[in-house]
């Protein structure tokens, strides 16, 4: 939970017109001087944790994705990686089947098919892509997650569970089926959140021109 607030926070303009923490490391290149924003009293752990999430991302396929929580829609997910990821592993069989004139040809396939999988919608992270899920969750999302949080005070609160098993289960079925309710505007949680994070998107690539 911490860690998804950390995304998030990154993210959070401190006032109107200001950029955050995470669009000065986009357009400086450099994670040092974005988190010159943070106060002195923040412990040198999460500042260390903060500089990783901020970093500048690969050129190639975004492995890092593997490593930020998801936001909300995964906070509750259990881990797993590269070796657990099949929409990957199929990708890079398709690849290998293929003929190509030479090597340099090979090399550009492979480098696009990394693209690819950077925009591809991942049952992994919830049908989030994975640089979605890099440029991290943002206002809307984090006001999301605390609605949620209530809602599973609420409906869970003094409730007993005959294990650990058990208690994600519910949790799980709680979050599939808030996430699907319509808003008043018509739009689901998951609309709501793609939304924000592509447009966090649009901003990562505004501030590094």
């Amino acid at each position: 939970m911490f860690w998804m607030s950390l995304e998030f926070s990154l993210n959070q303009r401190p006032k109107a017109g200001q950029p955050s923490i995470a669009e000065v490391a986009w357009s400086s290149g450099s994670a040092d001087e974005a988190l010159l924003a943070l106060p002195s009293v923040v412990p040198e752990k999460i500042r260390r944790e903060a500089q990783r999430l901020v970093r500048p991302w690969s050129e190639g396929r975004y492995t890092d994705a593997y490593r930020r929580s998801g936001g909300i829609l995964n906070v509750f997910t259990p881990p797993w990686g590269e070796e657990q990821d099949e929409v990957w592993a199929e990708m890079v069989a398709a690849w290998k089947a293929q003929t190509f004139p030479n090597e340099q040809a090979r090399h550009k396939a492979f480098r696009a098919l990394e693209q690819q999988w950077n925009t591809t919608p991942h049952p992994f992270f919830a049908g989030l892509t994975p640089a979605q899920v890099m440029v991290g969750g943002g206002p809307q999302e984090a006001e999301l997650a605390d609605e949620f949080l209530r809602h599973l005070t609420r409906m869970c609160d003094g409730r007993p569970f005959a294990s650990e098993g058990e208690a994600l289960i519910k949790t799980l079925m709680l979050l599939r089926g808030w996430q699907c309710q319509p808003r008043k505007d018509g739009r689901t949680v998951p609309d709501i959140i793609v939304s924000e994070r592509n447009e966090l998107l649009a901003r990562r690539a505004r501030a590094a021109e």
